[in-house]
C-alpha cells in the first residue's frame, strides 16, 4: 500500500487532496495545528469523511515544532507539504508570521522528511507577481517578483526545495497553483465570501472596475495534479486552466447559480492584489497529462451548493 504523508490535512486543498488520496486506496497519515485564521469547526468538517477511513491517522501539530514532527511517520512514498499560511491580504498586516510558518516551516520539514520517495511542495501563483500583458500565459521559467510577504515567502519556500533537492539528491515536485476555488474554501476567499454575502442580501465588495482576470482552477483539478505530480513529476509546474475569467464574469456565474440579483459595490483594490493571472499549463500537460476537467459552472455550482448546506461557522 502507497503511504503519503499530507501537511495541511484539514485545510481546503488539503483535505480534499487527503480524501482522494484516501479513495484510491492510500494510507494516510496527516498533520494539521488548525490555526485561527479562520473557524476550527470548518477545519474539523473538513476532516470528517477522512477521519471514518481506516487507512488515516491524524496528528494535531504544527510544522513548526519537532516534537510534532517526530510523531510522523520519518520514511513514506510521498510527502504533500500543503501546511502553510495563506492569503495575500492577510500576510500584508502580519507577514512575520507567514515568513515563520512557510519559510521556516518548510525547512524543518526537509530536515525531517530526508528518506521520502518523493516531496510535492504547494507553491502559488503568486510568486510571479505582477506579470506584462506580453507575459502572458506565465510558463514556470517566467522572473519571479512576489508584490506581498505571502508570494516572497513561497518563493524563499522554493528556493529551499530546490536547493535541497541539489544537496540531498531527492525527488521534489513544485506546483504552483492558481487561484483555486470549490467547496471548503476559506471564508475570506472570494467564493465563499461573496456567496455568504449574497446569502443575506448584502453588496459584495468588487476590486477596481471588476475587469481583474483570475485564472480559476477547480480544487478536484487541484488534487488530480498533484497526484500526477507525484507520480510522475520532478521540477516546478504550473497548475491552473489556461482560462481566465474577470471577476465581473464571476459574480455573474454566481448570480446564475443562485438564481437571485447580487448588490455589487465597486471598491478601491487593496495593496498586493495582482491585475491577472494565466497559466501556461503546456509543460504539466505534456509532463505529468494533467488536464483540468472542471467547467467554471460547474465548479460555481458546487460551490453555491456547499455554501447552502454547510453552516457559516
Amino acid at each position: 500500500m502507497t503511504l503519503g504523508l499530507v501537511t495541511g490535512c484539514a485545510g481546503f486543498i488539503g483535505s480534499h487532496l487527503t480524501e482522494e488520496l484516501l479513495r484510491q486506496d492510500w494510507e494516510v497519515t496527516g498533520i494539521d495545528n488548525f490555526h485561527p485564521y479562520y473557524s476550527r469547526k470548518l477545519k474539523e468538517l473538513n476532516l470528517q469523511k477522512a477521519k471514518q477511513c481506516k487507512n488515516f491517522d491524524f496528528i494535531e501539530g504544527s510544522i513548526l515544532s519537532d516534537n510534532d514532527l517526530k510523531k510522523l511517520p520519518s520514511e513514506a512514498d510521498y510527502l504533500f507539504h500543503f501546511a502553510a499560511m495563506p492569503g495575500v491580504r492577510n500576510s500584508i498586516l502580519h507577514p512575520e508570521e507567514y515568513f515563520e510558518v512557510n519559510i521556516k516551516g518548510t525547512t524543518k520539514i526537509l530536515e525531517r522528511f530526508q528518506n521520502v520517495g518523493k516531496i510535492i511542495y504547494a507553491s502559488t501563483s503568486s510568486v510571479y507577481g505582477n506579470v506584462k500583458a506580453e507575459d502572458f500565459p506565465v510558463k514556470e521559467d517566467h522572473d519571479l517578483n512576489p508584490i506581498a510577504p505571502y508570494g516572497e515567502s513561497k518563493k524563499r519556500a522554493e528556493e529551499s526545495c530546490t536547493k535541497f533537492a541539489k544537496e540531498h539528491d531527492t525527488k521534489i515536485a513544485i506546483l504552483r497553483f492558481y487561484t483555486v476555488y470549490g467547496p471548503r474554501q476559506r471564508p475570506d476567499e472570494a467564493f465563499t465570501k461573496f456567496i455568504r454575502l449574497a446569502q443575506t442580501g448584502r453588496p459584495i465588495p468588487i476590486y477596481g472596475d471588476g475587469n481583474k482576470e483570475r485564472d480559476f482552477t477547480f480544487v478536484s483539478d487541484i488534487v488530480n495534479g498533484s497526484i500526477l505530480a507525484a507520480k510522475k513529476g520532478v521540477g516546478v509546474y504550473n497548475l491552473g486552466t489556461g482560462k481566465p475569467i474577470t471577476i465581473n464574469q464571476m459574480v455573474s456565474a454566481i448570480e446564475e447559480a443562485m438564481k437571485l440579483k447580487i448588490l455589487r459595490e465597486y471598491v478601491e483594490s487593496p495593496k498586493g492584489d495582482v491585475e491577472k493571472t494565466h497559466a501556461d499549463i503546456s509543460k504539466a500537460r505534456k509532463d505529468l497529462g494533467y488536464i483540468p476537467r472542471v467547467s467554471f459552472d460547474e465548479g460555481v455550482k458546487q460551490c453555491v451548493e456547499w455554501c447552502a448546506n454547510v453552516p457559516n461557522v
